[in-house]
């Protein structure tokens, strides 16, 4: 008889534990949204995204990914499309913060923002370093990340690396600031010093997207570590979405393990990925230029 009681109480128990239907849902969504914009599939993602808000209207998470989407339709779009979708993605940014102002990724979304527009939209200097001291209230190490990465944007490779040391002195568990180390190693050609910011990055997650692309493209620009880069690049095409974590877009992929297979000779395998990447994104101009030079 006492079974009883003890069956309605794991019940009960059952049934507070499981995540609303909605919000299973809306995450299976959302990293399916994911996945098509890693894929260049902007005008996919855009629906999705949409639903997982109208699914869950209070999720800040949902609400900054449809910035982001947003943000990459106009950039497709072009100049006629500035304006309007600049505003747009400001608005659903802003939401995301008034739903969790704690969420700093979309802060830091925000003060990208700022920075790269030009002013006649909206681009403010002044409102990316607001932006910037907030998260730097809550995460010194990614407010440090971002402002090398702002210098970096302007040229100044040699100040962000210094910044990005620091970025690293305060959190030496964050791979990200690794992989912008290496990818300012890339833009001075210094191969071997990529390689081991990216190596650092991969002892802390061996599985960290970002590096693991910029393996593959170090391998590509260098013309060494061929098989490295090739594998690299491969273990990336097939991992599935974390939602913690960003990806670099699938067509940048494909043209750099082309641009690997063919230094490697193998001219019709690297057809195939220079074909591959225009299918996912027919305006990209390297994988164009690329395969012209093949045939």
């Amino acid at each position: 008889m006492r079974r009883a009681p003890l069956l309605l109480s794991a019940l009960i128990c059952t049934i507070w534990a499981a995540p609303a239907p909605g919000a299973e849902h809306a995450m299976a969504m959302h990293l399916q949204a994911r996945e098509q914009l890693r894929r260049n599939q902007v005008a996919a993602a855009m629906p999705l995204f949409e639903r997982c808000v109208a699914l869950e209207p209070r999720s800040s998470k949902h609400r900054q990914w449809l910035a982001r989407a947003i943000g990459l339709q106009t950039a497709q779009k072009g100049i006629a499309a500035g304006l309007t979708g600049v505003n747009k993605v400001k608005a659903e940014l802003e939401k995301a913060i008034e739903l969790d102002p704690n969420n700093i990724e979309a802060r830091h979304d925000l003060a990208v923002l700022y920075k790269v527009v030009p002013g006649l939209f909206g681009g403010s200097n002044a409102k990316a370093a607001e932006q910037v001291a907030i998260i730097r209230q809550r995460n010194p190490a990614l407010a440090t990340q971002i402002e090398a990465d702002f210098l970096a944007r302007d040229k100044k490779t040699r100040e962000a690396l210094t910044l990005l040391q620091e970025s690293i002195r305060l959190n030496s568990a964050r791979p990200r600031p690794h992989v912008s180390m290496a990818m300012l190693h890339q833009r001075l050609s210094e191969w071997e010093r990529a390689f081991a910011a990216l190596d650092r990055a991969l002892t802390i997650d061996p599985r960290y997207p970002i590096a693991l692309y910029h393996v593959g493209r170090t391998a590509a620009l260098s013309g060494t570590q061929l098989e490295r880069g090739e594998k690299a690049l491969r273990t990336y095409m097939g991992l599935a979405i974390r939602p913690e974590l960003e990806y670099p877009p699938l067509p940048g992929a494909h043209h750099q393990l082309g641009v690997i297979l063919e230094r490697k000779g193998n001219r019709e395998a690297a057809r195939a990925e220079y074909k591959k990447a225009l299918s996912m994104q027919p305006d990209h101009k390297d994988a164009r230029a690329a395969l012209a030079k093949l045939k």
